[in-house]
């Protein structure tokens, strides 16, 4: 037996002796469970914003195009980016529960000030702002799991996270075009901005960083949630040097560059497509643009349950990776499909587009586990700076598609269809990298302090 296994199993022995005989485990975690997937629906709620139909009245109000639009969107999606690492990193500097707190606040702050846009300029500067606010959310959430999850139930809770999240997307459609019809477009914003109000009140007053931090966490959840963790008297720093010098970080961030360049396309013209190539309208067309998100979390927790069980079967290097490489193969050969079918079977191709979603998503819940697995109590900023190059392809697909859907259609009239050939591109590509991500060694820590950090028995495995 190695001496590492050793000092693990003496760690859990030593964790589990503090445990009262007998006791069963409290169920405190899926409790900071329900306030993260909570989270999760309010920011794709906001995030999809001005995709749907919602987007033709303002444009209609503002005198805008989709091409002037998609300046509106890459906005937001540029100031996610940019703040996305320093924020996870005060999330592993100061903890998730004031960043998260911090998050809804200027979230729905500004999503409320949207309905006073008048112009390109301030509709641009708004989304800009609610980026820059919501920036943070999915890297604290990830660093919350590492807290409060034992590393055999994170992929099921990052399942249950994405597949929240891509519920509050494929809501917002159908719910957005009814609110919009009740009160316009401009107080929509107002109500949707006012959701985080009570939410941000009961988090801040019951949520907390770690379970030692809680009374109502018992003494064998604790043992359950450390899984043979130690805590160190010296933590170590993060070493940028071996975090930007590692293989699996970059493959890892190309990859999700190239998954969200191809996913944006949920997010942003695939109302614009269903109405102008499937020729969709009114309800029909709101449930259809939210159906491959509906698909799509359907798929996270699927993929989080099957995650954790291949990890048990063929260790972390496949059981994490090997998902996500068949999903994105699958997704970019129904964008080829949904292409070929989309003039003369509309039915066929938005099967064949919910499918894609469908086989994009599944690798999504071992995506983020990863980040955790790699980034151990640095999770945040790890997962900070993978979501930051995922947010940046969008800065540059939205407005890249638009000029292409533009140049091959005719006067007014643009031809979406085109841009299933580089929705296609993008996850294939996804696919090649995942082969080259490897989980099983954290990428944080210089080689002295990890080596000290498993002597110590302070990693997780």
């Amino acid at each position: 037996m190695s001496a590492g296994s050793s000092m693990f199993e003496d760690g859990v022995a030593d964790i589990r002796a503090s445990a009262p005989a007998g006791a069963s485990p409290t169920w405190e975690r899926w409790k900071v469970l329900a306030w993260l997937c909570c989270l999760s629906v309010f920011t794709y709620i906001g995030r999809v914003g001005i995709s749907g139909q919602i987007r033709e009245n303002i444009e209609f109000n503002l005198h805008l195009v989709p091409k002037l639009t998609a300046y509106a969107i890459s906005a937001f999606t540029l100031s996610y980016a940019l703040f996305e690492v320093p924020s996870g990193w005060l999330g592993d500097r100061f903890g998730p529960r004031k960043v998260l707190t911090r998050v809804v606040l200027c979230w729905m702050f500004f999503t409320a000030l949207t309905g006073a846009s008048w112009s390109l300029a301030s509709l641009v500067f708004f989304r800009f702002m609610i980026g820059a606010g919501e920036a943070g959310a999915f890297p604290n959430i990830a660093r919350a799991t590492r807290e409060w999850f034992p590393y055999r139930e994170r992929g099921l809770a990052q399942g249950y996270v994405w597949m929240l999240a891509r519920f509050g997307g494929a809501i917002a459609f159908p719910s957005l075009l009814v609110l919009t019809e009740l009160f316009g477009w401009r107080w929509t914003f107002v109500v949707i901005g006012a959701i985080g109000v009570v939410w941000v009140c009961f988090f801040w007053a019951r949520f907390r960083d770690t379970p030692a931090q809680d009374p109502k966490v018992n003494d064998a959840e604790r043992a359950l949630i450390a899984d043979g963790k130690r805590d160190t008297s010296k933590p170590a720093p993060i070493s940028w040097r071996t975090l930007l010098l590692s293989p699996t970080v970059w493959f890892l961030l190309l990859m999700y560059f190239c998954s969200n360049a191809g996913w944006s396309f949920f997010v942003s013209w695939i109302t614009p497509y269903l109405e102008g190539d499937l020729r969709l309208t009114g309800m029909k067309l709101a449930l259809a643009s939210g159906s491959p998100l509906l698909c799509g979390g359907i798929a996270c927790f699927l993929g989080g349950f099957l995650t954790d069980r291949m990890v048990r079967a063929l260790g972390r290097r496949w059981g994490r990776t090997l998902i996500g490489t068949i999903g994105y193969g699958f997704a970019g050969a129904l964008m080829l499909v949904a292409f070929k079918v989309t003039t003369h079977h509309a039915g066929l191709a938005l099967v064949a587009i919910c499918l894609s979603s469908f086989s994009k998503d599944i690798g999504m819940a071992a995506t983020w586990a990863i980040t955790i697995d790699i980034g151990q109590r640095y999770a945040g900023t790890v997962s900070g700076l993978m979501n930051s190059f995922g947010n940046m392809s969008q800065v540059l697909s939205v407005p890249i598609v638009a000029q292409l859907a533009s140049l091959a259609g005719t006067a007014g009239h643009p031809n979406w269809k085109v841009s299933l050939y580089y929705y296609a591109a993008m996850f294939f590509i996804a696919a090649v990298c995942f082969v080259f991500v490897d989980p099983r060694r954290t990428v944080v820590y210089s080689t002295a302090d990890r080596l000290r950090l498993e002597a110590e028995g302070a990693l997780t495995r």
